[in-house]
């Protein structure tokens, strides 16, 4: 099912969407949309960070590096992503 929904941004934002969209090989309510996607996982994953450490406590320094590296692998395409993160015992 799609709903349709006016929407309301700055012309400069418009623009550089219609732009991007264009670039993207997709229309202007598919990027939209994607763009929406990302932001909900995005809030999604950060609940769910929050919600470990409520129980873990806070993520020490050497888990953050951890993640940021794996993340720049991930983001890099590199295989064998999760090979050398440290888990908490």
């Amino acid at each position: 099912m799609v709903t349709k929904r006016s929407v309301s941004m700055s012309d400069d934002v418009a623009k550089a969407v219609e732009v991007a969209a264009k670039e993207d090989g997709v229309s202007f309510s598919a990027w939209l949309s994607g763009a929406a996607e990302r932001q909900l996982r995005v809030r999604q994953g950060l609940r769910g960070v929050a919600a470990w450490e409520s129980e873990a406590g806070p993520l020490t320094a050497e888990e953050i590096a951890a993640g940021e590296a794996l993340l720049s692998r991930l983001l890099s395409g590199v295989s064998g992503m999760a090979s050398r993160v440290r888990r908490r015992p």
